[in-house]
């Protein structure tokens, strides 16, 4: 169709009489109005859109046709943000990212997701994975593009994103096994999402599916694929010596809690390990003793297999545990969960929760933005509020490092009251879980027995223990990414700061590991 017939499209679908439509014409007449208006970049179509969809989005909808309107809304936000002059900026703060990823949150958690037909929903958690990549948030990405792949194994955006997601966690690493392993992966995605056969979900250009096919050509010749594969054997490592090792292992795996890049590819047992660490570190001659880092990042790494191994052993069981025996409590008839394994989720949400607060202060450190050492945290740590107004520092407005955007938008989605409420869907409760653990009074039920109103008698927050190890589990996987989005951010700020560098003479210090058997 030609640009002219295309407008007068556009022009038609701008004056269509939608308050006489049904919800599903409606819906499907601003669809069209979307994706004609990219084509021919018609900003009134898109203007008009957004109205349409705001007009719409009044009627009482049907739960699946809310979480179309919020896919369509950010179908919206993009077609917008592709014919934006200021669309290729590199500041962090983007008021359409943020667009696209509050409409698809709203899609993917919304009670009528589960009611789209099969591609809409690979449709929406491919998009949300690939506004997430885009901002640094490549592990959630990953994830969710498994979920596609989980519902269509063959839908080939999905496949080509995963591929172009790892390839650049891949070169985020600085072990080298890691870029080989990650890299592998993406070439395998790159191949399965041109091959014949594959899910196409539009007519997209055939330019699509070559590039795709270009990038696992690339891939191939520049590693070895076979001694690669070869290395990765599933069943190279053992998951343990005990029974209870090796389920706890097998546990964590399955959930990628594990702090290693190859739980986001696989969960076999050679992936049931925590190796990442910091990345080699340069520092001044005179500096007296070791990078005080190394050492904040191990007792951060410590505290959070701590919480990880709390965690596992606080799902509830049928037996009693021997130090909940003469105890004595009042029985308050509301189903209390008063035990040693209740203690241990409690105990693990909050040694989350303050891993996140120890990544900011390790980022005032390492970035040296002289901030506050006591009112350093999460939330905080990325902005300057010297002139009175809260503003992103100056030093991250534009700066290029992919992991460190990907923990400011991290902290977004906990902290940013817009984001919260949709992004992760229980953000805003975890906020207030961890407020009224850590201050007020947090009651763990074993059931919530009809208790609409989670606040206890006005004085505390009541939640039931399986939505509690549930969410506790959530806030864990936070944390776990935010574990290895950190050590990849400071290699991306070593090596810019070896690219600048002034020749000079460098001396290696070797460091050593320290021994499991030292660890009594």
């Amino acid at each position: 169709m030609s640009d002219s017939s295309l407008e007068a499209v556009v022009q038609k679908l701008i004056r269509a009489p939608i308050s006489e439509m049904s919800d599903a014409t409606a819906l499907k007449c601003v669809a069209e109005l979307i994706d004609f208006s990219g084509e021919i970049g018609s900003i009134a179509g898109i203007k008009r859109a957004f109205s349409m969809l705001s007009e719409i989005e009044r009627r009482k909808l049907l739960p699946e046709d809310q979480a179309l309107l919020h896919y369509f809304r950010a179908n919206a936000w993009k077609t917008k943000h592709r014919h934006d002059p200021q669309s290729d900026s590199d500041s962090w703060e983007r008021a359409n990212w943020q667009e696209q990823i509050l409409s698809l949150s709203l899609a993917c958690n919304h009670d009528g997701f589960s009611k789209l037909n099969k591609v809409r929903r690979c449709q929406i958690l491919t998009n949300l994975g690939i506004r997430l990549n885009e901002v640094g948030r490549f592990i959630e990405a990953i994830e969710l593009w498994d979920n596609a792949l989980a519902i269509i194994p063959n839908f080939a955006i999905a496949l080509g994103s995963r591929g172009l997601g790892l390839k650049y966690y891949g070169r985020a690493c600085e072990d080298g096994s890691d870029f080989e392993r990650l890299t592998v992966a993406a070439h395998d995605a790159f191949a399965a999402a041109s091959a014949d056969g594959v899910f196409w979900d539009s007519d997209y250009p055939t330019s699509v599916a070559d590039g795709f096919r270009r990038q696992a050509c690339e891939i191939a010749e520049l590693l070895d694929m076979t001694a690669i594969a070869t290395e990765l054997n599933p069943k190279g490592a053992s998951l343990g010596r005990s029974h209870e090792e090796k389920s706890y292992r097998r546990w964590s795996l399955d959930r990628r809690l594990f702090i290693n890049p190859l739980n986001d590819l696989v969960t076999h047992q050679v992936a049931a390990c925590d190796p990442l660490m910091l990345p080699t570190l340069w520092t001044e001659i005179d500096e007296p003793g070791m990078p005080a880092i190394i050492g904040l990042y191990n007792q951060m790494k410590q505290e959070y297999a701590f919480a990880r191994l709390l965690l596992y052993e606080g799902q509830p069981e049928d037996s009693v545990h021997f130090a909940d025996r003469r105890v004595l409590l009042h029985n308050t008839l509301d189903y209390p969960s008063f035990s040693i394994a209740t203690e241990k989720l409690r105990t693990s949400f909050r040694l989350a929760y303050s891993i996140l607060d120890k990544v900011g202060y390790f980022i005032n450190i390492y970035w040296q933005l002289g901030l506050k050492k006591h009112r350093v945290g999460f939330r905080s740590v990325w902005y300057d509020d010297t002139s009175g107004e809260s503003r992103l520092n100056s030093r991250f407005e534009t700066y290029a490092n992919w992991p460190l955007r990907g923990l400011f938008w991290l902290s977004k989605d906990l902290f940013d009251e817009r984001l919260q409420r949709v992004t992760t869907p229980d953000a805003r409760e975890i906020f207030i879980i961890r407020n009224h653990l850590e201050h007020k009074y947090l009651q763990i039920h074993y059931e919530r027995m009809g208790l609409s109103d989670p606040i206890t008698a006005g004085v505390g927050y009541s939640i039931d223990v399986m939505d509690f190890a549930a969410k506790s589990l959530r806030l864990l996987k936070i944390a776990r990414a935010a574990m290895i989005y950190l050590p990849l951010a400071v290699h991306a700020e070593e090596r810019l700061r070896r690219q600048n560098a002034r020749p000079s003479l460098i001396m290696e210090m070797g460091l050593t590991t320290l021994k499991d058997d030292w660890k009594r």
